[in-house]
């Protein structure tokens, strides 16, 4: 009977995400240059470690597909008629965030036994989708973004992570996913600014604030990114420019006070932990791009986000997008 709930629930989910999708895109494509990325997160990217020695827990995997272009969200409208969209005008100007994405999180195991430690975090999925208004300059980023999302089984988090598991069956520990945090539909609620400092072509350094609230996530984070290179531009305007390269580096906090990961569900009993109030990352990457097409590759690292985590937890990302005029 679980099963078939399950399945069920994953079938509308599934109908859900492809219609909210399909009847505003329409306008969304309209006008202006159009970037598409790709973005894998998982600790398996651990690169400088022997593939038995990489982590295969806490924020374990990520994938994320998101458009940025066209015009503003309708719901938007109201706000931002101020200004143009991106394309039609030099100066600031507005435009479209669309995210697909779904996260994993999962506890430390040995390779001998698939059941987490106690005090071990439980097992979690997050399948969401996010549409975000943004107003873009070379110097500045504002961004208000709604995200509509599932845990629990509909968000498909233990099939993803088994169908990846036995790809390298060697270099993957066991899973056991009978205590994660159940289904709950999640809403989230964010904005975030960011302002850039340029000196020439050659290097950019960008402070950032954000606030989220919702029943998924609720914090405030800040930080900075800074790049050193050569031929940059603003990294949230499309660009189909030559070639660039840049060697990448930035560090943030996060403020916590819930996260449903390590809290657990909102409306009902569930495996949690509690979290940390404050949470510390760096990251380091190298990006290059040619003309309207970019790959980068970025190793992050997560302080102690719960009191039985590890101290440190590394992963990494893998980054590739195209624009198009």
């Amino acid at each position: 009977m679980i099963a078939r709930l399950g399945d069920s629930a994953t079938r509308r989910l599934c109908v859900l995400l492809a219609f909210i999708m399909a009847v505003p895109f329409g306008a969304a494509f309209a006008q202006g240059a159009r970037t598409f990325t790709v973005r894998a997160d998982n600790d398996a990217f651990d690169f400088w470690m022997l593939p038995w020695n990489r982590p295969d827990e806490e924020y374990t995997s990520g994938v994320h597909l998101t458009y940025e272009g066209g015009n503003a969200p309708r719901w938007a409208h109201p706000m931002l008629r101020s200004y143009m969209a991106c394309g039609a005008t030099p100066g600031k100007c507005a435009s479209s965030r669309w995210e697909l994405g779904q996260d994993i999180y999962t506890p430390s195991v040995s390779p001998d036994d698939p059941h987490a430690a106690p005090g071990a975090r439980p097992n979690a999925g997050w399948l969401y989708l996010t549409q975000a208004a943004r107003i873009l300059s070379p110097s500045s980023l504002d961004e208000l973004a709604v995200t509509l999302g599932v845990t629990g089984p509909p968000s498909l988090g233990r099939f993803t992570q088994q169908l990846a598991h036995r790809a390298a069956p060697a270099f993957n520990r066991p899973t056991d996913w009978s205590q994660q945090i159940g289904f709950e539909p999640g809403a989230i609620v964010s904005y975030e600014a960011r302002r850039r400092a340029s000196f020439g072509e050659g290097a950019d350094f960008t402070p950032f604030a954000s606030g989220s609230v919702g029943n998924i996530l609720t914090q405030a984070e800040g930080g900075f990114d800074a790049r050193a290179g050569w031929n940059l531009s603003a990294p949230w305007l499309p660009s189909t420019r030559g070639v660039s390269l840049a060697i990448t580096g930035g560090a943030s906090g996060r403020a916590i006070a819930r996260t449903v990961f390590l809290d657990g569900n909102t409306f009902h009993d569930s495996p949690r932990v509690g979290h940390e109030a404050f949470v510390a990352s760096g990251r380091a990457g190298v990006e290059l791009r040619y003309r309207g097409f970019a790959a980068a590759f970025v190793a992050h690292s997560d302080s102690r986000s719960y009191a039985a985590g590890p101290k440190w937890h590394p992963w990494s990302s893998l980054i590739a997008s195209a624009t198009v005029d």
